[in-house]
């Protein structure tokens, strides 16, 4: 978190090559109330999910 409570990933402490911040998006937005999503990329399929010690993971 910055000094101003902007919530950032870990891995995007700073702007991205093009000079913008990446953007952030909260995993409660994502689950929409579930315990897991399916995420889609380039075909494939991709599941994140929350874990019973509230953390995540995203398997292929």
């Amino acid at each position: 978190m910055t000094r101003d409570g902007e919530v950032r990933p870990r891995d995007a402490e700073g702007p991205r090559a093009d000079g913008r911040e990446p953007r952030a998006v909260e995993a409660r937005e994502l689950l929409a109330g579930g315990r897991e999503v399916i995420i889609l990329h380039r075909g494939e399929r991709y599941r994140l999910r929350v874990t019973q010690h509230d953390k995540l993971i995203l398997t292929k």
